[in-house]
């Protein structure tokens, strides 16, 4: 019960994820006007926008749901397992619950508009819960196989996340086309004129990207094995989607897949990340 639950939580949870990219590339943010059904009852929308923003928000009660059970299972009924799987656990669901509260604040204060600083902010942090939870949940699972060691160091992990809280600033600010449909130069030249703030965070974001890629080459060379190979094509052909992404003018078949590969490599290089310590001295329950 408890596999099945932390599975389909991490499943739902990717979905929702996506699903949600999805939302706000078609811009059908604010498709269903009310929170949490679209129209105040139970009836089911005929405008495409709606469903799909309806989709993600059953989607995302799913998720919730098996993040919960997920919980309730590792406190009240497997108290053998690890604290430290409770623990995520209990991130998790917090995270959860904040992010259907900002859900529903960013429906009635109309963020996907993004007309002020606080819409884009309320939007780019709904995305860092998410995140969140993904992490957590993938962390839980670790620590519930009893499994710490990993290949991906923290320092190189660290370069991925920023690029990636990045890159949600630059989607979330309406920043994709400050530097117009070009890469590698920005507006014409390899150094733009940075007094634009969008612009400048678009430089900012691509030139960590290149540090990120360089890191990861190094996390290659000095410790070659099939994970870090695979961890270092997962992060070339995430770049191959966000320059493609860039040069078709946002096309939303690759803007989909780079929003689906990105969620997938922060989910993959959390659950090979190096950790530190031993799990609790107790035989591995079976699970």
């Amino acid at each position: 019960m408890l596999r099945l639950s932390i599975g389909l939580a991490i499943v739902f949870t990717y979905i929702v994820m996506i699903w949600g990219g999805a939302v706000r590339s078609t811009e059908s943010g604010l498709a269903c006007p009310q929170w949490p059904l679209c129209y105040g009852d139970f009836q089911l929308p005929k405008d495409t926008s709606a469903k799909l923003e309806m989709g993600h928000r059953t989607v995302s009660g799913l998720a919730g749901i098996f993040v919960f059970v997920t919980f309730f299972l590792l406190w009240f009924k497997y108290r053998a397992f690890p604290k430290s799987a409770k623990i995520t656990s209990a991130v998790a669901l917090l995270f959860t619950l904040s992010a259907a509260l900002t859900g529903m604040k960013m429906i009635t204060s109309e963020a996907p508009n993004l007309k002020y600083v606080s819409h884009m902010f309320l939007e780019s942090f709904h995305i860092y819960e998410s995140m969140a939870i993904m992490g957590a949940l993938v962390l839980t699972y670790r620590f519930l196989s009893h499994r710490l060691e990993g290949s991906i160091p923290w320092w190189a992990y660290l370069f991925a996340l920023i690029t990636m809280v990045t890159g949600v600033l630059v989607r979330y600010t309406g920043s994709g086309e400050a530097c117009g449909h070009e890469w590698p130069t920005c507006n014409g030249t390899l150094l733009p004129d940075l007094s634009n703030w969008q612009v400048a965070l678009q430089f900012a974001h691509r030139n960590i990207s290149y540090v990120t890629w360089l890191a990861f080459l190094l996390v290659l060379l000095s410790n070659f094995n099939r994970t870090t190979l695979a961890t270092f094509l997962f992060i070339n052909l995430q770049f191959l989607f966000a320059i493609s992404m860039v040069l078709t003018g946002f096309f939303l078949p690759i803007v989909f897949l780079d929003t689906a590969s990105g969620f997938f490599l922060f989910a993959w290089l959390t659950y090979n990340l190096q950790l530190k310590g031993t799990p609790e001295a107790k035989l591995k329950p079976a699970w």
